[in-house]
């Protein structure tokens, strides 16, 4: 009878312990959400594009009390398949500084995403472009270019002039990122899609009817920038 005593006074210790146990990781489990780091003054505009870049400077992670979760639900979670699925995305709307970040920061529909990366004042264009013109596999999406076309004056002479300068490149076949492009292995394509101001648009496509081929020349990201740090983190 005594034993039988014990043991029931050990397994109701033992309840009690796990109990306890339970409540107080209950009470200190913690979720994390992905915000903007708090900055005075930091907006994030509509239109940026999310890359590893822009992850490792704007995002933090935030913790808070997992009874707070339901609360925060709409906040996306801060796990490796949030960070991968949120590369590449285009924020459709200007973000505050400290905001968490949520699904509607982001457009939906990739045509609207694209449209909004193109800057006020500028269009963007497509040209049929051969690898072998357009320095093989090197330009990439964000890559900064020359278009070079090349005229015939006079049976069978051909000059080359430059016909837009320092224009950025911002799809290379039907690829718009610089990380898909990389993860496809660089593959081949026939044309390019280039932003340009629109002032400069007339006057180009004028050229480019007259000429028997285009050639993109491939320029230093930082050349003609003012403050810009390369791919090497080296300050130009």
């Amino acid at each position: 009878m005594r034993n039988i005593f014990y043991f029931l006074a050990a397994m109701l210790a033992f309840a009690a312990a796990f109990y306890y146990y339970q409540d107080v990781s209950a009470q200190t489990a913690t979720v994390t959400k992905l915000r903007l780091k708090a900055e005075d003054g930091l907006v994030i505009k509509a239109g940026t594009v999310v890359d590893d870049s822009f992850m490792e400077e704007f995002l933090v992670s935030q913790e808070m009390p997992r009874s707070l979760a339901e609360e925060f639900d709409w906040a996306l979670d801060d796990d490796p398949i949030t960070r991968v699925n949120l590369r590449d995305q285009v924020f459709g709307q200007d973000v505050s500084a400290g905001s968490f970040l949520q699904r509607a920061h982001f457009f939906v529909e990739q045509e609207d995403a694209f449209a909004m990366r193109i800057p006020e004042g500028y269009r963007a264009f497509s040209i049929p472009v051969e690898n072998s013109r357009a320095v093989e596999n090197f330009v990439t999406p964000a890559s900064r270019v020359d278009v070079i076309g090349t005229f015939e004056v006079s049976q069978d002479v051909f000059v080359s002039r430059l016909i837009l300068e320092n224009v950025q490149v911002m799809a290379v076949g039907s690829i718009d990122s610089r990380g898909e492009f990389e993860e496809q292995d660089r593959p081949g394509y026939n044309s390019v899609t280039l932003q340009a101001p629109a002032d400069l648009l007339q006057d180009f496509f004028a050229a480019a009817e007259s000429t028997s081929s285009m050639s993109l020349t491939l320029r230093n990201p930082c050349d003609g920038v003012d403050d810009c740090i390369d791919d090497r983190g080296v300050s130009q």
